[in-house]
């Protein structure tokens, strides 16, 4: 099976960061469980980039979202599936949130 390559966007980043730091301040047990969340996240998206639904009102089918689940809600990443076999995460949010930036 293919595998494809993920790579995350400096404002996915900043924006896991936020998230993060959103939840030390609520409960730290559960930040520390963020981040295995995320890398099965990014597991998938290396075996399977085209799993999440297509982006709202958007045409191009390589811009995409995967829900992730966490707790009673979860997140969302924003990304695209490109040439040469790479996926780029470009955005994070919470599910609560209205949309990316």
């Amino acid at each position: 099976m293919k595998r494809y390559r993920v790579r995350f966007a400096r404002a996915a980043l900043d924006d896991l960061e936020r998230l993060t730091a959103f939840l030390v301040g609520q409960d730290s047990d559960r930040a520390a469980d963020m981040e295995p969340t995320v890398r099965n996240a990014v597991e998938v998206l290396m075996r399977l980039p085209f799993v999440g639904r297509p982006a709202r009102q958007q045409q191009d089918l390589t811009l995409r979202e995967l829900l992730v689940p966490f707790g009673a809600t979860g997140y969302i990443l924003l990304y695209r599936v490109g040439p040469g076999s790479t996926v780029s995460v470009l955005a994070a949010r919470h599910q609560l949130e209205e949309r990316f930036h």
